[in-house]
């Protein structure tokens, strides 16, 4: 059994992301604290609003960001942690795939049937260009069950 071919990128924190999350969270504190709201409404607003943009910028521009994806035409995938930890699984449908945007929806192989999927954002200062025109191309075109296509053919 022959395997797809993979393509192996290494990730960079997006500058873009992190500029899209301060700047949103700063438009969102800003309607906040124009809101006819009590002080305690209003600090844990805050607070909220803190907590949910530093995970945000932790898991597109900081420390959350993988260290290396390999993807598959098969659409399978390998995420390469920042610490060496190596999870495998497989590309969901609901990804998107666009010219300066693409989000990796995939679920973890073992995953439990209530743990949510995974995603990772990707913009155009991720990758090189190269790389992120080839992994539209695969994310794009490729298919499940691709390995089992081509090892019928071979045995054809």
């Amino acid at each position: 059994m022959r395997a797809s071919p993979q393509l192996c990128v290494e990730l960079r924190p997006s500058r873009l992301a992190g500029a899209a999350i301060l700047l949103g969270a700063t438009a969102v504190a800003a309607l906040v604290i124009s809101l006819p709201l009590g002080s305690w409404a209003t600090s844990l607003t805050m607070l909220s609003i803190g907590v949910v943009a530093s995970r945000g910028l932790r898991q597109c521009a900081g420390r959350g960001v993988p260290a290396r994806i390999k993807v598959g035409l098969d659409r399978r995938l390998a995420v390469t942690d920042r610490d060496g930890r190596v999870r495998e699984g497989s590309i969901l449908d609901d990804s998107y795939v666009g010219e300066r945007l693409t989000t990796i929806v995939w679920r973890a192989d073992g995953a439990r049937w209530y743990e949510p999927a995974r995603a990772i954002l990707l913009t155009v200062d991720s990758l090189g260009a190269d790389d992120f025109r080839r992994l539209r191309v695969i994310l794009r075109y490729g298919q499940p069950g691709t390995d089992r296509l081509a090892s019928s053919r071979d045995a054809g």
